[in-house]
């Protein structure tokens, strides 16, 4: 994806209009136009501070990583532990999710979902529910 594409898209993720965004990194709208429509490209302040407004990495907007980002300023250590392994346990479900979903096809994942994990699937969404109550 170019980085007009992903301006575009987080843009119109969060409810912004190409104006507003304008304004917000002062800029012309017909300059984020001429972005997402891939006429131009942002210079490297440009892009700095388009990254800062959505809370993305200029590699995000580049195309270098599809990582997202999640500003925890303002959170003590604790607080951003607890959402690391939050964050660890929601990956650690959709990897599950796409394994159990090719057991109905093959036998023998199931066995390679017992070995990988030592859990049952059950067994994890109710590891999810405590680490969420907490």
């Amino acid at each position: 994806m170019n980085i007009g594409k992903r301006i575009k898209e987080l843009r119109s993720a969060k409810g912004v209009t190409q104006t507003e965004l304008a304004q917000r990194i002062g800029m012309t709208a017909s300059a984020i136009s001429s972005y997402e429509i891939g006429e131009r490209q942002p210079s490297y302040d440009v892009l700095i501070k388009v990254a800062k407004q959505f809370n993305v990495t200029t590699d995000y907007l580049l195309g270098h990583t599809n990582k997202d980002m999640m500003d925890v300023s303002g959170l003590c250590r604790s607080q951003r532990e607890n959402i690391q392994k939050m964050v660890a346990t929601y990956q650690k479900f959709n990897e599950l999710s796409i394994i159990m979903f090719d057991m109905e096809r093959d036998e023998y994942l199931s066995d390679s979902l017992e070995n990988s994990y030592g859990a049952s699937f059950d067994t994890f969404k109710a590891d999810l529910d405590r680490i969420v109550r907490r």
